[in-house]
């Protein structure tokens, strides 16, 4: 019910797979341009041939042909696809299939449909016995009476409506009425909801055990009442007998929850009891419609049956928006309704619903089998079951969960979202596409879908449309900071920056309000997401310090959230020597890069140090290969590549990345070669464990690349050579539950560093024979140093986080060797006589080792005001003097 640049001018081939995604959607689309395919169907659904008088039964996937007629029964909705438009039908509706001209004309014979229109402006009309209508990218409802009387009502967009005598244009939220014989009635629209509420999705709420139906009636309904037990709504709708009468008030309240599961809001009020014992169940369903329709409702009375505990848990989260604490009360309100009634299957699967959406995936699995085996064909919970599957990364298996929530439930848009999603992870990006259409069109007023149709276009490369969904994302919920995100990354895209920065700081402020299913702790990792992004955003406005404070304050927030710390690494690349002589921020980077990888799941994170990545979400990452390629060269000499190549699997992830400079310099003894590779690997073991493997390789070979006030004072013979043949780390991440988490590193580091230089001022000092310096001068020497370093690495970090309390600790340990060696050679002529040769060598070998422990507090007594405390240990042997000359043995500790 409810779901909640540096930019950088990539090879051809990674473009041309971006304009594959996209041109994969338009594809679709065209293909299916001049045929009209069924969607999904509720409950009755008829077609009959061009010319024929008999009516068959219509079925999902069917292309019509033109000329076929089309119409629903009673009590029954279908949805169709016709090119970019998808469109609904409500009860006892009927249309002719068009006949596929170059702009073809669909006659609308008799009911109500509503037109979610996303074809070019003017590809086709629709025509009723009063007027037709050019589409003109509009969402549009159009109610046909028996008699003709034809209401056009506008909910968003401009269309043009012909009648026999004028042209009248509608724009924005307007309705027509035109009637036989009268002049055409224009007014306002000042509630949309009403003009829709019969394509709205309305969940179970009533438990039959509370129903006091008599044995006659169970014996009539014996059909119906099975279905429904089944959880499948529905088919209990159809097994109701036709044209029969209630006999009773308990089995009115039976009838109007059934007729709800099909939109029928106003025969569903009509014959629920105002007073007697059965106001409760009654009341149960008014405060669904409010839930649904996002209206006020006020108890008469406490809640105490489990239908009412159930329907105040749907209300009570469509006040999320206003009420801070609503979410925590709606779980509370799924686990009375539970306790209420422990054999309620819709109940259960609601509480489920609620447990995962507060990060509880252990609670939440167990909700959703108690659920599915009280109610195995509960479309809802095999929804939920998809999602579930598709956290744990069984794609596979969720597709096969949202494809059967959908058979069982056509109109259930959490498994068209569900399924379009998993999709795109398969690959089909344009089946994916589509699937999120389907899902904005059955329930136009969830602004969460509207913003991940405007994601998708975004994706697709189709600005336009991308624009027009956040658009009206914003509009239908501007408390939802969701579409705030997407519409600020598509901005980014677009090199907007200063608007791209207002979306995102309006999302942060809306962060807490959001009325999507949210717990605190996971509107502590919303906060990161965007504080995330919004470094992203000002570091390409080229507001790097900027970037890292807000990149920081994401990490602040959530330590286990791995897009937090993967915008850091991006912050302090940003601020990386691109010769990588300056290492000061290589340690930052390369730690929080490793962190970022190892906290996300496969697939959601970004292996590849080259590729970039606009957001947080992996829900729209794809299996498949991927190819990145940056070349620039300078007409000074300066060449750099960086490549990638990388790909997800299901479970497995990679990357080869290459990363190649060679740099002539602009002065003497400036030049700079550098080859670094790097290979990734990340499998995910279970839905709790994951494992990663790191091998770095470089190959660094430089002159003097110091920064000097005066480059006359550049060293003209000083070279500087690097290897690190290979860097090796293995790491395991194993999650408790979102806030608790478990982190294990080891490696091997194997690094040689060497330099040389002529004619270096080294400082020279003249002693006595009772070994006291009286003399000291600086001469120049010719120098060579080597460097060689084995280091074994282990490191056990534990991350807890809770309400307001976040708390960080851990241990490492490392051992290994270092071996030196240095020499001075060539002193100067006129003291050569007074020297060895070489004038001085040494060469070391000494063991390293160092332990250490950490701890970090953070509390948030109030909102937005944090106060981190911390506690380190450290005891490290190293040699006493393995780096300046003259080297010497021995060992120091501290």
């Amino acid at each position: 019910m409810y779901a909640g640049p540096e930019i950088k001018k990539w090879s051809a081939l990674a473009f041309a797979l971006l304009l594959l995604t996209g041109g994969a959607l338009k594809a679709a689309i065209a293909d299916e341009s001049k045929q009209l395919v069924i969607v999904g169907i509720e409950g009755k659904l008829e077609f009959s041939r061009a010319g024929s008088q008999s009516w068959d039964p219509s079925y999902t996937n069917q292309h019509l042909l033109p000329g076929d007629r089309l119409r629903t029964g009673q009590h029954s909705r279908a949805t169709f696809q016709f090119g970019g438009t998808m469109g609904n039908l409500d009860q006892n509706s009927s249309l002719l299939v068009p006949d596929p001209a170059e702009k073809p004309v669909i006659p609308l014979l008799e009911g109500i449909f509503y037109f979610f229109h996303r074809d070019k402006p003017d590809q086709y009309r629709l025509r009723t016995p009063m007027a037709s209508a050019v589409v003109r990218g509009t969402e549009f409802v159009i109610k046909i009476e028996p008699g003709g009387a034809t209401t056009i009502t506008l909910l968003e967009g401009a269309a043009d409506i012909q009648t026999t005598n004028e042209t009248i244009s509608l724009s924005g939220k307007e309705q027509l009425v035109l009637a036989p014989g009268a002049k055409p009635v224009r007014t306002p629209v000042l509630d949309a909801m009403n003009v829709i509420q019969w394509r709205l999705y309305y969940p179970a709420v009533l438990d039959l055990e509370e129903l006091p139906l008599n044995d006659s009636e169970r014996e009539a309904l014996r059909k119906s009442i099975s279905s429904y037990h089944d959880g499948d709504l529905l088919r209990a709708l159809e097994d109701y007998p036709e044209n029969r009468q209630p006999y009773s008030v308990a089995e009115r309240v039976y009838q109007a929850g059934l007729m709800l599961a099909v939109g029928r809001v106003d025969e569903a009020q009509s014959i629920l009891p105002q007073t007697g014992d059965l106001n409760r169940p009654a009341e149960a369903l008014r405060e669904l419609i409010a839930a649904v329709q996002f209206r006020e409702f006020h108890r008469t009375q406490p809640a105490k049956l489990a239908s009412e505990w159930l329907a105040e848990s749907y209300y009570l989260q469509s006040r999320a928006s206003i009420d801070p604490e609503a979410l925590d009360k709606a779980l509370a309100a799924a686990g009375q309704a539970v306790a209420a009634s422990t054999n309620f299957g819709f109940a259960w699967a609601r509480l489920a619903e609620l447990e995962f959406s507060f990060g509880k995936t252990g609670p939440a699995l167990d909700a959703l089998e108690r659920a599915l085996k009280l109610t195995p064909r509960n479309a809802q919970a095999m929804a939920l079951q998809g999602f579930l599957f598709s956290a744990q990364n069984r794609i596979t298996r969720a597709l096969q969960s949202f494809e059967q929530a959908i058979a069982l439930d056509n109109g259930l848009a959490n498994g068209w979202l569900g399924r379009g999603l998993c999709r795109i992870k398969k690959g089909d990006a344009a089946g994916g596409y589509l699937d999120l259409l389907t899902a904005a069109a059955l329930e136009p007023q969830r602004s969460l879908l509207r913003s991940y149709l405007g994601k998708a276009y975004a994706d697709a490369g189709d600005d336009a449309h991308a624009t027009h969904e956040l658009k009206l994302a914003l509009e239908l919920d501007p408390k939802d900071p969701t579409g705030w995100l997407y519409s600020a990354l598509h901005k980014q895209q677009q090199n907007r920056i200063n608007e791209a920065i207002t979306d995102l700081e309006t999302s942060q402020e809306l962060n807490d309000s959001r009325s999507l299913f949210r717990s605190r702790f996971l509107l502590d990792e919303d906060r990161a997401v965007r504080s995330a992004n919004l470094a992203s955003i000002y570091r390409d406005a080229g507001m790097t310090d900027v970037s890292v404070r807000e990149a920081a304050k994401a990490v602040t927030y959530d330590y286990a959230n791995d897009s937090a710390h993967l915008f850091l690494a991006d912050s302090y690349n940003e601020l990386r020597d691109p010769t990588r002589f300056n290492l000061r921020y290589e340690t930052v980077w390369f730690n929080e890069m490793l962190l970022a990888n190892l906290l996300a799941p496969v697939g959601g994170g970004r292996l590849s140090q080259h590729v970039s990545q606009q957001e947080y979400s992996r829900l729209f990452e794809a299996n498949g290969f991927g190819l990145a390629n940056s070349t620039l060269y300078r007409s000074d000499g300066r060449l750099e590549e960086l490549a990638s190549q990388y790909g997800t699997f299901d479970r497995t992830s990679y990357s080869f990345d290459l990363d190649y400079q060679h740099n002539d310099g602009v002065r003497p003894n400036n030049s700079l070669n550098s080859i670094e590779w790097y290979t990734t690997f990340k499998q995910q073991l279970t839905p709790a464990d994951t494992a990663l493997v790191l091998i770095k390789y470089e190959n660094y070979h430089s002159g003097d690349n110091f920064q000097y006030y005066d480059p006359t004072n550049a060293r003209p013979h000083f070279k500087f050579d690097e290897y690190q043949e290979p860097i090796i780390f293995g790491a395991w991440h194993h999650e408790w539950s979102p806030n608790i988490h478990t982190l294990l590193l080891g490696g091997r580091i194997s690094q040689e560093q060497n330099f040389s230089d002529k004619k270096a001022s080294q400082l020279l000092l003249v002693e006595d024979s009772a070994g006291a310096t009286y003399a000291s001068d600086f001469e120049p020497f010719d120098v060579t140093y080597r460097n060689q370093l084995e280091l074994y690495s282990v490191e056990l970090c534990q991350i807890f986080q809770w309400d307001r309390v976040n708390l960080t600790f851990g241990a490492r340990y490392q051992a290994g060797e270092i071996r030196t060696e240095s020499s001075f050679t060539n002193p100067p002529s006129g003291l050569a006589v007074l020297f060895s040769n070489p004038v001085a060598y040494g060469n070391f070998s000494e063991d390293v080792e160092r332990i250490t422990g950490y701890g970090y507090l953070t509390l948030e007594p109030i909102n937005h005001v944090r106060i981190i405390g911390g506690l380190a240990y450290d005891d490290i042997s190293y040699p006493s003097n393995f780096r300046n000359q003259l080297i010497s043995g021995g060992q120091n500790s501290k």
